[in-house]
């Protein structure tokens, strides 16, 4: 009976820590990104607005809110290198979050690569950190 009741339990922890694992983990097609920081010329503005990325594989793009607009642009990916092409929003403007919206898709054009650790998604130009994303 000890035997059967240390089994149960054994097995009970390792799914759960599977489980736990699996819920920790965010992937890059099934998850709304939203923007937490942007990281430029050695400082770090930490944003608090709506910007988001989604991407679409399917259509291979990606697209979203800076802050104000809404914004898309067509990506390749190939192991973990990611580039973006031709970003385009929509054209208002608003004055309380415009420099975050431009820092936003500045740094955006510049990123050759990311990285996904846990519910953080990463996007740098080489080893620089551009900008980083929470998962919801």
């Amino acid at each position: 009976m000890k035997l059967i009741t240390f089994i149960s339990a054994g097995a009970f922890i390792f799914f759960s820590a599977f489980a736990l694992k699996k819920q920790a983990s965010s992937s890059l097609y099934e998850t709304k990104w939203t923007l937490k920081s942007i990281h430029k010329d050695g400082t770090i503005e930490e944003v608090k607005t709506n910007a988001f990325i989604h991407f679409h594989p399917e259509k291979k793009s990606a697209g979203g809110n800076g802050s104000c607009n809404s914004f898309g642009s067509s990506f390749t990916l190939t192991g973990n290198q990611i580039s973006f092409k031709n970003i385009f929003s929509t054209k208002m403007y608003c004055e309380e979050v415009q420099k975050t919206e431009d820092a936003f898709f500045k740094q955006l054009e510049k990123v050759n690569r990311f990285e996904i650790k846990g519910k953080t998604l990463l996007l740098y130009q080489g080893d620089i950190l551009l900008l980083e994303f929470g998962s919801e």
